[in-house]
């Protein structure tokens, strides 16, 4: 008993001792810290905001509005009456580089005096300490005696900031009383004590409490622990008896386990004791068997799960779960078997039933003669069929939902022909009347206990596939029509054969991938003989996802057999060959029918990008808004394939952005003919995505109009003409499909059309009064692009910017910190964490963090590029950030466009808005760990531009 005294009373005296040292030891001395540093930034910010005004009138003295002794003094006296602090007592004084005092609030007498031999009461010569501080760096601190506020009388120490105003050779400074500081710690410590006494004292009453109820704890547990014993050496008896595996679970943990179990997982008995069920469960187990065995109750029943081995392999086995009482207590008794077949194939019946439910198929089974009706359906066929109860569907005639009376026909005859009818393609017509396209299965079944004519069926939903490849085939007709998709054969397009021999590793086609450039190789047995080929999405998803070694053999990841085409196939063949086949690469053979080389269905869409002009042209002659939305219809249609390939972000944001400038560009000409030829010069410009030129296929407006000043006396007649324009051209890219901004950021909104003198000061009044909402609007406006017009207004003003930023650099600071405090989404347990769901993403805010980062820096170093990738390639190029962080970012930025474009176009298949909102259980598990690992890349680069930019944290 006195041991447990010791173990409670004695571990809690030393927590109450650390607690009361941190306070005294490091919080408080951390707070004082804190204190000063923020007084010291404090007067620093104080001193150049009074600094500003100088800067002000000396820039009215430049300007001619103000002479130079006119400019001084009315400077001198907004200086003079300056004030702040609690009791508004806290000054601002000036003296000149000599030093003689120009001005200080509370030593009048001072005023005009020589302070060359001026010193505090310790000696100090403090005027002449302010002028060598910035002679040396040009501002700093300086401690010294000095007056409190305006009391004569009371000398205390103070700590102040002085800056040179060079243009007149003054030094300005203003600064804080040490003691203020000294009297917040005081009162901090005093606080902390009353609180620390308190807490002490409600932790020694606990620990008296918690003795007693401890002591009585401890003789019951004593007493059960001996009965307990007793019990348990009669199980381990039975367990140890047993010939299939057992375990007895107590509480979510093993208690006892026998040789069996031991010999199936590769585990020590010992080892397994006190060992939780979980541990044991693989992961390539359903999230419900998991769920199921993370309780500490496994529920009865049998379970087929994957159990773990140490070895890190896994092992199928039957466990059968029931109850028992052990000394008043519930525990599982676990019944371990092995059901494993085919060892050497590696492949189980559990194997099958993961896959089967994992695919989008239905089963049923059916009567198809005269009087059939559906006798069994799965879930999947019960939803492909459109119907919620299967009671509903066994009144229905499979036959009788089949769209195309040949088809019926057909089916009833291959049936009976052959006794199975194979992977068809049938149009149905669902319980609600809708129609669908879906790949039908069905064999014959012979059933001795009925004379019916009954089938077994397997059913899949390819309507969205089909209504995509009509829509692809429809695009293909009206492209070939327009000379896009032109008749050369794919010879011209061909590109290296690399072989290996099939027996080599997965690392040896890794290898080669790496040295030779490619991202296919060809696997041979013997000399001549091609059997596979394996491509780097094979890599992958067969690899990666699979976890496999890569010392296995190359041909268990590789694809067989390989599809052949002439050298003479056109692109259109070679691309409906890929399509059908649902392969990305062709073998071609040339006229003595030896292979020539690969073809890459990314090279062919290359050459399709090419030919883009053909598309331009056709938006160059439209007419009108509904010609215009016809060709943007296409150009959503265009990419669908595009990006189902794999292109490159690049590829496809240079596509997009084509054709939007295009589009714009043609509803400006057309609404000039139809108001007039604009008065006076402008520029049409685009902002945001538009304006960085990666635009996705969810896009809206940010545009405005920028044109040339005026006379007043034609002020409202240009503004009238600029705002109808503005207003026309949104109106049009709306219905078109270039929905309006949300924020109102358009030409139509007259404040964002205006005369260059205007926007001029609009990014003046932003960029010299960092507020956060000026901070937000000119991050917008910073990504400008000129689209129509002349271009010598947005030269202009980014030339005006460019000025503007190198004599702020305070503006710099707010962008850096804006992104530094952007807020993220982080992956945890499997899922993405978010304010929304805890399933989905937004994409857009991820790369949203990634165009603040790179806009900021090429901003602070006058690069003007408005791209995102450009920029990060004129970074690494003038050695601003290093090339290993350039090309992570560079990696997570098409990472995540490419998800976003994936993602949309998914939804626009399922017929559902679009949106940058990612289900994230639509990835796979690769896909899924890619994402986890470049959203934790974030915080770093967050560090690094809170280190460059010196942001207090």
């Amino acid at each position: 008993m006195n041991k447990v005294y010791l173990k409670i009373i004695l571990p809690s005296i030393i927590s109450i001792f650390l607690f009361i040292l941190i306070i005294f030891q490091i919080i408080i001395p951390r707070f004082e810290q804190t204190i000063m540093n923020g007084k010291r930034e404090m007067i620093k910010e104080l001193t150049n905001s009074a600094w500003s005004i100088l800067s002000k009138y000396e820039s009215d003295e430049k300007n001619g509005l103000l002479t130079l002794e006119e400019a001084k003094k009315t400077a001198v006296s907004r200086i003079q009456y300056l004030r702040y602090g609690e009791e508004n007592k806290d000054y601002f004084w000036i003296t000149d580089m000599y030093p003689v005092m120009i001005i200080h609030p509370y030593r009048s007498d001072l005023n005009g005096k020589d302070l060359t031999n001026f010193v505090d009461p310790n000696g100090k010569r403090l005027f002449v300490e302010f002028v060598n501080t910035v002679k040396a760096a040009e501002h700093g601190y300086v401690d010294y005696m000095w007056q409190w506020k305006d009391d004569s009388l009371h000398i205390v120490p103070k700590l102040s900031y002085v800056k040179i105003f060079k243009p007149w050779g003054w030094v300005i400074g203003t600064g804080i009383y040490i003691e203020d500081v000294r009297k917040e710690i005081y009162a901090l410590t005093n606080r902390l004590i009353w609180i620390s006494g308190g807490i002490s004292f409600l932790i020694a009453l606990l620990l008296l409490i918690i003795s007693q109820q401890s002591l009585k704890i401890e003789r019951k547990r004593i007493k059960a622990e001996s009965e307990l014993h007793d019990s348990r050496e009669k199980y381990r008896t039975l367990v140890e008896a047993a010939t299939e595996g057992l375990i007895m679970l107590i509480d979510g943990v093993i208690g006892f386990s026998n040789s069996v179990i031991s010999k199936m997982t590769g585990y020590e008995t010992n080892e397994l004791n006190n060992l939780s069920l979980k541990e044991l469960i693989s992961e390539n187990n359903s999230n419900d068997i998991v769920d199921i065995f993370s309780k500490n109750s496994v529920k009865e029943g049998q379970y087929e799960i994957n159990l773990k081995n140490k070895k890190g392999g896994f092992l199928e086995v039957l466990i059968t779960s029931s109850s028992a009482l052990l000394h008043q207590k519930t525990v599982n008794i676990i019944v371990v078997k092995d059901i494993s077949i085919d060892r050497n194939s590696g492949f189980s019946i559990l194997d099958y039933q993961k896959l089967i439910s994992t695919l989008n198929v239905g089963f049923f089974r059916a009567s198809l003669d005269a009087r059939g009706r559906f006798i069994f359906a799965n879930d999947n066929a019960l939803r492909i069929l459109g119907y919620d109860s299967f009671k509903d569907l066994s009144e229905t005639h499979f036959l009788e939902m089949l769209a195309g009376t040949d088809d019926k026909i057909t089916l009833q005859t291959e049936l009976i022909e052959t006794g199975y009818f194979r992977n068809k393609i049938l149009k149905i017509i669902k319980k609600n009347s809708e129609t669908a396209f879906v790949k039908v299965t069905l064999i014959l079944f012979n059933s001795e206990t009925s004379k019916s004519f009954i089938c077994d069926g397997v059913i899949e939903d390819i309507t969205i596939y089909e209504e995509l490849k009509l829509k692809t085939n429809n695009l293909i007709a009206e492209l070939k029509s327009n000379d896009f998709l032109i008749e050369r054969p794919v010879k011209e397009y061909m590109t290296q054969v690399c072989t290996l021999d099939a027996d080599k590793t997965i690392s040896d086609v890794i290898n080669i991938f790496s040295k030779k450039g490619t991202d296919n190789v060809l696997l041979t047995k013997g000399q001549n003989t091609l059997i596979g080929i394996i491509t780097s999405s094979d890599i992958q998803k067969r690899v990666l996802s699979l976890n496999l070694n890569l010392d296995n053999p190359a041909y268990l990841i590789m694809s067989s057999p390989v599809t052949y085409i002439s050298e003479n196939t056109s692109l259109i063949n070679a691309i409906n060959i890929c399509d059908k086949e649902q392969i990305s690469h062709l073998i071609v053979r040339n006229n003595a029918n030896l292979i020539a080389g690969v073809v890459r269905i990314s090279d062919i869409y290359q050459a399709f990008k090419k030919s883009l002009s053909f598309y331009i042209n056709n938006i160059e002659k439209a007419e009108t808004n509904d010609e215009l939305k016809q060709c943007f219809e296409v150009h959503q249609l265009l990419l669908e394939p595009l990006i189902r390939s794999e292109m490159s972000v690049t590829h496809l944001t240079m596509i997009t952005s084509s054709v939007s400038d295009s589009v714009i560009r043609r509803i400006i000409a057309l609404t000039i003919e139809e108001i007039g030829e604009p008065p006076v010069g402008f520029s049409f410009i685009c902002l945001g995505s538009e304006g960085r030129k990666e635009e996705t296929l969810f896009t809206d407006q940010d545009n405005a109009i920028i044109y040339e000043d005026v006379p007043a006396a034609n002020e409202i007649y240009v503004d009238e003409y600029f705002s109808r324009l503005g207003e026309k051209v949104c109106d049009s890219l709306n219905y078109i499909g270039y929905s309006f901004c949300k924020g109102k950021i358009m030409a139509k909104n007259q404040q964002w059309c205006k005369p260059i003198s205007v926007w001029e000061g609009y990014f003046a009044n932003w960029i010299t009064t960092p507020e956060p909402q000026n901070v937000l609007e000119a991050t917008i406006f910073f990504d400008f692009r000129n689209i129509y017009g002349d271009e010598k207004f947005s030269d202009r003003l980014r030339k005006s910017i460019s000025k503007l930023i190198k004599e702020r650099d305070l503006f710099l600071y707010h962008m850096a910190y804006n992104t530094f405090n952007t807020k993220l989404q982080q992956v945890s347990s499997g899922s993405i964490i978010s304010d929304r769901s805890t399933d989905t993403i937004d994409l857009k805010e991820a790369v949203t963090l990634i165009t603040m980062f790179t806009r900021t820096y090429s901003l602070q170093n006058n690069i003007w590029y408005s791209n995102t990738i450009e920029r990060l390639n004129a970074l690494r190029a003038n050695q601003i950030i290093n090339v290993t962080t350039i090309d992570e970012i560079l990696f997570a930025y098409n990472y995540l466009m490419k998800l976003r474009f994936r993602n949309q176009i998914e939804l626009s298949a399922g017929k559902l808005p679009m949106s940058n909102i990612l289900n994230t259980k639509h990835l796979l598990g690769i896909e899924l760990s890619i994402l986890k690992k470049v959203l934790s890349l974030f915080p770093a680069y967050q560090h690094k531009i809170s280190v460059d930019f010196r942001i207090a944290t």
